[in-house]
């Protein structure tokens, strides 16, 4: 079966909210404790995982844990691994499937991936004939000087123009400006169908130590 996003997979699974690890110094690792909620009140929890801007991971499992899915990128591909562990093949995304996923990942923290220097790599293979846009507020969050995100948006581009593909748009945010704007809760829509979820974040953390192997996909993914 093709996944098409972090919603496809939650569907396939069938508050206190916190912000912890502040620091001043530039975080390495953030590890987003949240909730997806669907249509029709099913709802999965969701972990995800992200060091430096090289790897970010997405585990998503249904309430008893009973079955669950992981989505990694390991700085060059993505890939999806089905059940609790590493026994099953990982298969390795592509197109539409794979812009998409790696697309739904940076935009839980945008102002840490979207950063102008020493941002995400958006010349990832991955996003190949994509195009990301972030809009903005039109007046800076309260004192500081910078603008919280509005909406992300994934494009396929092609010779006649582009086609909006995923629309993402943040709902709120938590009150902690540093070090980063982080959204509390935001809606992915799928544009060609029309399928909507919801996330929900309980907890952020930074400088959790996530150790590499955690994103390591391996020699035996299905390529």
């Amino acid at each position: 079966m093709k996944w098409s996003s972090l919603v496809c997979v939650a569907i396939s699974l069938l508050s206190d909210t916190s912000l912890n690890g502040q620091t001043k110094a530039k975080p390495e690792s953030i590890l987003i404790h949240s909730t997806i909620q669907l249509d029709g009140g099913h709802s999965l929890g969701m972990v995800i995982s992200s060091k430096e801007q090289k790897y970010i991971r997405a585990t998503i499992h249904n309430p008893k844990k009973t079955a669950g899915a992981t989505i990694i990128y390991d700085g060059k591909v993505i890939a999806l691994v089905e059940g609790e562990t590493f026994q099953t093949t990982a298969r390795v995304l592509s197109g539409a499937e794979a812009a998409a996923n790696l697309f739904d990942l940076i935009a839980l923290n945008p102002e840490y991936h979207f950063k102008k220097f020493d941002g995400f790599n958006f010349k990832t293979p991955a996003f190949k004939a994509y195009r990301l846009e972030l809009q903005m507020e039109a007046k800076p969050f309260k004192e500081t000087e910078r603008y919280r995100p509005i909406k992300a948006l994934l494009y396929e581009e092609h010779d006649a123009g582009s086609t909006l593909l995923r629309s993402i748009k943040y709902i709120s945010f938590f009150d902690l400006t540093d070090p980063y704007l982080q959204p509390r809760e935001l809606t992915f829509t799928d544009e060609s169908t029309g399928e909507i979820g919801r996330i929900s974040v309980q907890k952020v953390e930074y400088n959790v130590g996530l150790p590499d192997f955690l994103f390591d996909l391996g020699d035996e993914s299905d390529k």
